[in-house]
């Protein structure tokens, strides 16, 4: 599905209805992989809502995927605002499994600095296990496997590598 520049012109508001129809329009973008696009709506629906945990982690996910697709020049950016949403997003709705769950997956695919880590995908495990003790274990299952992964500092690196490999031939001269 491609948006035109012009979606949010396009997009009717309705008088009172103003943050719903973002939300709606964002997850719309969203699930057509507009991620950018999705971002900008969620925001657009925060400006209405501040307080509203849903709207946070839909743009947490937003950024997240916006992370992962971005150069290693632009990602560390991206990676710090969906750490910031997804945070949020916890703090406003502490016992919600899903938002716990998405925030400990970027903690742990993310490193240290781009606010994420094992340290800390490690507290958050222990948080969701309090809550859902079999979850926790899967959760520590998981940290353990990636922990033999992260050994070395250039874990990251690697990995981004690998998921922008049509691009590394753009940094690396050719002979």
């Amino acid at each position: 599905m491609m948006v035109s520049a012009g979606w949010a012109a396009a997009a009717p508001i309705v008088a009172g209805d103003t943050g719903s129809r973002w939300e709606s329009t964002g997850r719309t973008l969203f699930l057509a992989c507009e991620f950018k696009d999705a971002a900008r709506a969620f925001v657009r629906a925060l400006a209405d809502d501040p307080e509203n945990a849903e709207l946070h982690y839909w743009l947490g996910r937003s950024y997240a995927h916006m992370a992962d697709s971005a150069s290693l020049f632009t990602a560390p950016r991206q990676a710090r605002k969906a750490r910031r949403s997804l945070e949020r997003a916890v703090a406003i709705e502490p016992r919600n499994q899903e938002y716990l769950r998405e925030l400990f997956d970027f903690y742990l695919d993310s490193p240290d600095w781009s606010g994420g880590g094992l340290d800390r995908a490690e507290v958050l495990a222990e948080r969701i296990s309090a809550l859902d003790p079999s979850a926790g274990a899967a959760l520590q299952m998981r940290l353990a496997a990636s922990a033999k992964e992260h050994q070395g500092p250039g874990w990251f690196l690697q990995r981004s590598i690998l998921r922008t490999s049509g691009a590394v031939g753009e940094l690396v001269p050719h002979r």
